[in-house]
């Protein structure tokens, strides 16, 4: 099978990545809409039609200074690399700490801004403005330098979505919308799974925003007969990174979303009147396409029944059995049956990532796990794991079980010295098992 290249050009109701140096956020692209960056409001019609990756400045929109407009540039002008610093301090112990150093009031920056928002103008202002700029270190300098440019930057670049820019975002603005699963966290879960593309997968999440249903829908990859069933606690899934990969509609489809429980009732009321003898997986429209054919065919015989019935024979209107209208099933019906179909024929992995305790959860589920194929559980917990891993151990079927943890900090590498930053958050815990096959 072809797999065809991804559009590089923007469109309308695309979703973004939008890069202002470190700092990125998922926008989605709508005609005449506009985009809150921090403290600027940004017009995005210019960048349809440009390509992903392209940088473009932010200038003041004509009329209005709270309004900016985008530009397409072909290089970026930074303050650090343009200002040249002649003289420094030996070091910062005489240096004052408060207002009046700097000789520019709030609403002479704010002038400068309306006039032309240009970091390297604004940040050489506030040094040629500044009492004590000289008097700071080389490394003192430079870090206000970086200081101020990060807060008066106008160059943001267009990327597309993927799992990795998804997941550090996800993570920079807050960790516990993801359950804590960092970059490193994600790709262990992926790998102990053994994701591949022509396999029947099971997942149960219960808040990662749609980081785990993506990133594995994203690892099995299109035009491919892989499945993925993501079992969820709520009434609706979490999928905002899923949206955001925009996945073809084929391979969208490939992804079940079903609630825990009512899947499980739908498996144990039908597991003997359901027909499981397909093997292959059909598409939502043709179940409810077979669905409506054979409720018509059934309608078409009443009515032939009724019109039978003599006028004279015929009861009271008042007391006429209604005929019940078979409406379509709804969407999550089909989708509990779709789902009850895989694991009628087992999975080939089964991931877990639950806030609550997996101990129930992983009896339950590790039936649809077909023998010889692995386990993910992961929790933001160690003590969850260790009473599933005295569990798993009682168990003659289980095997190759590993409690693990993943804890990696990022460190400050300067001249001379080297520390690791004093603000991170811990990483989770993978538990891995083996089930054998009886």
């Amino acid at each position: 099978m072809e797999n065809k290249k991804p559009d590089t050009t923007i469109n309308v109701g695309d979703y973004l990545v939008v890069q202002r140096q470190g700092y990125t956020k998922l926008h989605k692209l709508k005609n005449h809409g506009n985009l809150i960056l921090g403290s600027f409001t940004v017009e995005m019609d210019n960048i349809i039609g440009e390509k992903y990756f392209d940088t473009f400045q932010m200038k003041n929109m004509p009329g209005s200074r709270r309004f900016y407009i985008l530009e397409k540039v072909d290089e970026v002008n930074t303050a650090t690399g343009s200002l040249n610093i002649e003289q420094s301090g030996a070091d910062n112990r005489n240096i004052p700490n408060n207002a009046e150093s700097q000789g520019l009031t709030k609403e002479d920056i704010d002038k400068l801004k309306g006039e032309e928002l240009s970091s390297n103008n604004i940040v050489e202002q506030l040094i040629n403005n500044s009492k004590t700029f000289s008097m700071k270190t080389e490394y003192s300098q430079e870090k206000y330098i970086k200081k101020k440019e990060k807060k008066y930057f106008e160059y943001i670049q267009i990327r597309r979505p993927s799992i990795r820019l998804l997941s550090q975002m996800f993570y920079r603005q807050d960790p516990t919308k993801t359950m804590g699963i960092r970059i490193d966290d994600l790709s262990q879960i992926l790998t102990y799974a053994n994701i591949h593309p022509e396999g029947n997968h099971l997942l149960y999440d219960s808040g990662t925003s749609g980081l785990m249903p993506a990133a594995i829908m994203n690892a099995i990859g299109s035009n491919t007969t892989g499945s993925l069933i993501h079992m969820h606690p709520g009434n609706e899934c979490q999928k905002n990174a899923f949206v955001a990969m925009q996945f073809p509609q084929e391979q969208s489809d490939r992804c079940v979303n079903v609630n825990l429980y009512s899947v499980l009732r739908c498996f144990y009321q039908s597991k003997e009147t359901f027909s499981f003898k397909n093997d292959s997986l059909e598409k939502p429209s043709d179940i409810a396409t077979k669905t409506s054919e054979t409720e018509g065919s059934e309608s078409e015989n009443r009515v032939m029944e009724t019109s039978a019935v003599s006028e004279d024979t015929a009861e009271p209107s008042a007391k006429k059995p209604r005929i019940e209208e078979n409406s379509q099933k709804r969407q999550w019906q089909l989708d509990n049956e779709k789902a009850c179909r895989i694991l009628k024929n087992k999975v080939d992995c089964l991931i877990i990532t639950a806030k609550e305790h997996p101990v129930n959860i992983v009896k339950e589920l590790l039936q649809f796990l077909s023998g010889g194929r692995s386990f993910v559980v992961f929790s933001l917990l160690k003590e969850p794991l260790q009473d599933l891993y005295f569990y798993l151990k009682s168990r003659v079927d289980i095997i190759y079980i590993r409690l693990s943890t993943n804890f990696m900090r990022n460190y400050q590498v300067l001249p001379d010295r080297t520390h690791p930053e004093v603000n991170m958050n811990t990483g989770g815990y993978i538990l891995t098992g083996f089930k054998l096959a009886y």
